[in-house]
């Protein structure tokens, strides 16, 4: 993601000035980190891929409030700006937002956040991530044989 927006992106979404940069890459890296490592292993991939009632419900469950926790960080991010570092999309938003179409998809209980319901809904309306993130993950799903 760094190269392409090296190569391709205006200064908003990844500046060349190194100081403003820095932010970004916070916001990007700490995506990768908390958010998508502590969604994608203890709950996408359960709630997905096990046949219903093989899955320990309780660890998920477990997972999803230490994930929510976790989206805290963001949702008081969001209640001030538009998006995660500041009022412009950038690739930080990339990072975070590709996770949070999964989240808001599978069927499970959900935390009240506002703010990240905000930004998500306003992610839905943006033509790219309908293309290019929003796509069915149904052939993921567990099939019995």
């Amino acid at each position: 993601l760094r190269y392409l927006a090296s190569v391709y992106a205006d200064g908003t979404f990844w500046p060349k000035d190194p100081f403003k940069r820095a932010d970004i890459d916070r916001w990007a890296e700490w995506a990768k980190i908390n958010v998508q490592m502590n969604f994608s292993k203890p709950i996408f991939w359960p709630v997905v891929r096990l046949a219903t009632g093989t899955e320990d419900a309780e660890a998920i469950k477990t997972a999803i409030t230490n994930f929510e926790n976790i989206l805290t960080i963001a949702q008081d991010k969001l209640e001030h700006h538009n998006f995660l570092a500041g009022d412009s999309l950038t690739l930080a938003d990339i990072q975070f937002g590709h996770v949070l179409y999964r989240y808001f998809e599978l069927e499970i209980q959900r935390a009240e956040l506002p703010g990240i319901r905000r930004y998500y809904d306003m992610l839905t309306q943006m033509p790219h991530y309908r293309s290019h993130v929003m796509i069915n993950f149904d052939e993921l799903r567990y099939k019995p044989e």
